[in-house]
């Protein structure tokens, strides 16, 4: 495991966050392109929360 997947990984730890149990979302992610999202939940103002999976990427953003 590279630096960058450490990282996330202790990231993803304090914010306690299981990726495997969150639903599979049927976007692509805005920043790289791969169908890689899981939702987070409810937002601000009805906007979904999501987190992209691709190992590389790890961005998280609120769609209407």
């Amino acid at each position: 495991m590279d630096y960058r997947q450490k990282n996330i990984n202790d990231q993803l730890d304090r914010d306690g966050i299981v990726i495997a149990s969150l639903k599979v979302a049927d976007k692509k992610c805005v920043v790289c392109a791969e169908n890689s999202l899981r939702v987070l939940g409810n937002g601000f103002d009805g906007r979904t929360k999501y987190i992209c999976t691709n190992k590389i990427c790890n961005c998280r953003f609120s769609l209407a």
